[in-house]
């Protein structure tokens, strides 16, 4: 239950600009209407402050403009003043007095370094000078933000104007313009990324998912709540907050998820890696490297052939605009891993393969690759693990070097822990500096100075990033001291990596291609 992400939408439908395409420029607002925003608005405040534990993100998500009422900015500062929550903002056009505003929120409690704003640029209504004033002043008061625009085809010019005089770190984003009715041309495509190097994923089909919508509720002021804007209702928020079972089961009634409130929401690892773990707010992480797995988190596990998806194709692509270099992290042989991931191989420098007995950097056009032998006993071990066991024994060497062995099986008969645990003990009284490990049909034999963490942090050396500033994303056990490196890396963990001893394993930097005589990657011998 603890944890959960908001969205909020009270009854406000009035703004204060009247920009042409928007309906709610021309509603008519009364004071009735603003009361009863107010009341609906302070009722979710008390609920949120009577169950403080419960919310770990609040994004409001008005019709109209709220941030030029003072309640809003009242409740976002009680709100942000809760221990359990890690941020809260609101969607805004930026036309509330900043100061007054921001002198209003901190002496009601509000924590500014909590507050997230979406500011969103209306060419009819400001200049663009102006608004660049705005959100100077908003970041000289120590706001967080991201600026959005609509990509209208016919504002190029002013959007790229925009982008110019905007600071360079701060995120511009675009929407896509559901009026268009007809497709953005490759060149108008490629001018929106330029201004916005994520553009792509706006493009991009996302079918709707809700193994990645868990803890997400978007809430009505009436209290009627869904999973997202786009879903279909369910329980009421006091009653989701009420621990009932069944009521926090998303609920959706949609074929894909047609908009950023729908799938910026998700928990999808593209989202965590691009924008935080908080990616509704739209404010880019920005890592130094990003480094992830493949199957299982690149492509599924399910299917005999598996591809990675157009909207997470369209996040790496953003990523590599953004000048942000990727990496894969995999227990795959490099063959293996270029097969499976030939459509966006062109996007990736290099990585960990053969769950860290192989590492690969492409630097401008050079090659730096290393290896972490095992030991040739190994081999004859191993062969009698395959005899008591069954599957097939595959051997990848660099010349005449063992760098990783597999035992597989067929893939309906995965590998028992006690088998696992049987076959760790009779190799490791007959050899020593191997660690073993399983992936479902298959046994796993490598240095034990290969891991993906290791692997992550010889390459982050190697391309002068700390492991703390890059990302990474993966879905198993082998994942995780990889995925604690660069979420909150320790000495402890960088020393037990070994990444200051250089002298084990094999550095081979360009010339040799990939370690095999042949200039690729060796072949696993099959026994």
């Amino acid at each position: 239950m603890k944890g959960l992400d908001l969205l909020y939408r009270g009854s406000l439908k009035s703004c204060n600009y009247q920009c042409s395409y928007c309906p709610f420029s021309k509603h008519r607002r009364s004071e009735r209407e603003l009361q009863k925003d107010q009341n609906q608005w302070m009722h979710l405040v008390r609920t949120m402050e009577e169950r403080a534990d419960m919310v770990r993100t609040l994004m409001v998500v008005p019709y109209g403009e709220a941030l030029i009422h003072s309640w809003y900015w009242e409740g976002l500062a009680r709100i942000t003043a809760l221990p359990a929550l890690k941020a809260a903002g609101a969607q805004t056009n930026g036309s509330f007095p900043v100061k007054e505003s921001l002198r209003q929120f901190c002496q009601a409690g509000g924590e500014v370094n909590k507050l997230r704003l979406w500011v969103t640029f209306h060419p009819e209504m400001i200049q663009a000078e102006a608004f660049v004033d705005t959100c100077n002043l908003l970041l000289a008061e120590g706001v967080r933000f991201c600026v959005g625009a609509v990509a209208v085809p016919n504002n190029l010019k002013l959007l790229k104007k925009l982008r110019e005089k905007l600071p360079e770190d701060l995120y511009l984003w675009m929407n896509r313009m559901d009026g268009l009715r007809r497709s953005y041309t490759p060149e108008e495509t490629e001018e929106f990324c330029s201004i916005d190097p994520y553009f792509g994923r706006e493009l991009a089909d996302v079918p709707a998912d809700l193994t990645q919508c868990a803890g997400r509720l978007f809430v009505e002021g009436d209290g009627r709540t869904k999973t997202c804007n786009i879903s279909r209702y369910g329980a009421d928020f006091r009653e989701r907050l009420s621990g009932e079972p069944g009521f926090l089961e998303p609920l959706c009634g949609c074929r894909r998820c047609s908009c950023y409130l729908a799938y910026g929401g998700r928990r999808d690892f593209i989202n965590q890696v691009i924008f935080g773990p908080w990616p509704v707010f739209r404010i880019p992480r920005r890592p130094k490297a990003v480094f992830l797995d493949i199957v299982g988190t690149l492509i599924s596990r399910e299917g005999k052939e598996p591809s990675v998806s157009g909207w997470v194709r369209a996040g790496l692509e953003g990523l590599r605009r953004d000048h942000v270099p990727l990496f894969f992290a995999t227990t795959l042989p490099y063959r293996e891993a270029k097969r499976r991931c030939r459509p966006v191989w062109h996007l990736f420098s290099g990585g960990v393969f053969a769950g860290g007995g192989h590492l690969v950097v492409e630097e401008a056009g050079k090659i730096w690759e290393r290896y972490e032998p095992v030991d040739e006993k190994a081999r004859s071990l191993a062969l009698k693990i395959r005899e008591w066991f069954g599957g097939r024994m595959l051997v990848y060497r660099t010349g005449e070097k063992i760098y990783k062995i597999t035992i597989v099986r067929n893939r309906t008969t995965k590998w028992e822990q006690a088998e696992m645990e049987a076959a760790e003990k009779f190799m490791m009284e007959g050899v020593s500096g191997i660690r073993i490990f399983g992936e479902e049909n298959c046994l796993q034999i490598v240095s034990d100075q290969a891991t993906k963490e290791a692997g992550v942090c010889r390459i982050c050396r190697r391309i002068g990033v700390k492991p703390k500033e890059a990302a990474s994303a993966g879905d198993s056990k082998e994942d995780l001291g990889m995925l604690a490196l660069t979420k909150e890396p320790s000495k402890r963990m960088i020393k037990e990596t070994g990444v200051q001893n250089e002298e084990r394993g094999m550095d081979h930097t360009g010339g040799q291609g990939r370690g095999g005589r042949d200039g690729l990657p060796a072949d696993a011998g099959s026994v």
